[in-house]
């Protein structure tokens, strides 16, 4: 929609201050988002449109963000192919079938009516959401999602991809495919719903060495990223590991890099020639901290970004559990307080 402040940074064009907007921002650090995960089960929020409306717009209770993104999970993917999983206290998603031969994934098949409720969820938060609010659409990469398609269950190493891609590469190959081609249908789903930007979540980039991510996981990423550029939104890619891929974040050809925590904004946007937008890279622990620190924390990112436009204030990784609210309307307040003498 024309003249969304989160829009506009995407694309590096004039703004008068830096957007916000923090991942996982409905989530378990609201008192409110715990009150309904006591009545429904994950699975019953992540499949109910009036459901996955209320906590996607749960944080704007509290908080003038400038972007909302929908409240799913990149598991929505293996899901829609046949698959499912379980939430295991403790643990995390636990798969209740396991791919151990090439006939598995022969058998895996797309299920495109799966992600009707997800689709009605869009349209009801689009309806209700504040015009000059963005609305983010997201799923995972094929690399990510195939480590726990491969796995079974969250892992230290999933080692067992880089097994299969070593010992397999037809059967790799046959696994990546199917996923990213359900991803590619699923995020033009989500378009057509309502969403105003994509965001591509590789949060298992951190298990693939440099060399292997050029051949097994870049040119998937580049398959998804064109189908969002050809619909004419913004797309965003986030991974774990940017400092080990920076070389190849251009060549992604994203409208907006975002940026985890463990390197310097001004770094990336010197390496990457200022010719993307960044979005980032707050520590997610120093919301633990005092105010004192998170103002000043809060400043050294929006100096490390410099002066210009293409900046999208959000934290490094997903919000944790134990934060208090009144520490994310501090990091809000620094931005909208510090960043416009940066532009």
């Amino acid at each position: 929609m024309e003249n969304q402040i989160f829009l506009r940074a995407c694309m590096k064009q004039k703004v008068e201050r830096t957007p916000i907007w923090i991942m996982r921002q409905a989530g378990r650090y609201l008192p409110e988002y715990r009150e309904i995960r006591k009545k429904f089960s994950f699975h019953e929020m992540m499949h109910t449109p009036s459901l996955m409306s209320d906590v996607t717009l749960l944080p704007f209770e509290r908080f003038d963000l400038d972007a909302a993104i929908m409240f799913s999970d990149i598991l929505v993917i293996p899901e829609s192919l046949g698959m499912s999983f379980t939430l295991v206290p403790g643990v995390g998603p636990v798969f209740n079938e396991k791919i151990q031969s090439r006939s598995d994934i022969e058998k895996l098949s797309l299920n495109i009516e799966y992600f009707k409720n997800i689709y009605d969820g869009i349209n009801t938060v689009r309806k209700n959401l504040s015009k000059s609010v963005s609305l983010i659409g997201f799923s995972g990469t094929a690399w990510t999602i195939a480590c726990y398609m491969l796995e079974g269950k969250p892992s230290k190493d999933y080692s067992k991809i880089r097994l299969l891609m070593h010992n397999d590469y037809e059967s790799f190959t046959l696994l990546m495919d199917k996923i990213t081609d359900s991803i590619s249908k699923y995020v033009n789903g989500q378009i057509d719903s309502g969403v105003d930007a994509i965001q591509f979540f590789d949060s298992n980039s951190l298990f693939i060495s440099q060399d292997d991510f050029e051949k097994y996981s870049l040119p998937y990423i580049k398959d998804i990223v064109t189908t969002v550029n050809n619909r004419g939104v913004p797309s965003i890619y986030f991974a774990r590991s940017i400092p080990s891929i920076l070389s190849y974040l251009l060549e992604i050809n994203c409208s907006v890099v975002g940026v985890d925590w463990s390197i310097n904004l001004g770094t990336v946007r010197n390496t990457l020639s200022d010719k993307v937008s960044l979005q980032g890279n707050l520590d997610p622990s120093v919301l633990l901290c005092s105010n004192e620190v998170i103002e000043q924390k809060t400043k050294e990112v929006l100096k490390s970004y410099g002066r210009g436009y293409g900046h999208i204030f959000n934290l490094g990784h997903g919000i944790t559990p134990g934060v208090n609210p009144e520490s994310v309307q501090k990091v809000i307040q620094t931005v909208k307080n510090f960043s416009p003498q940066f532009k």
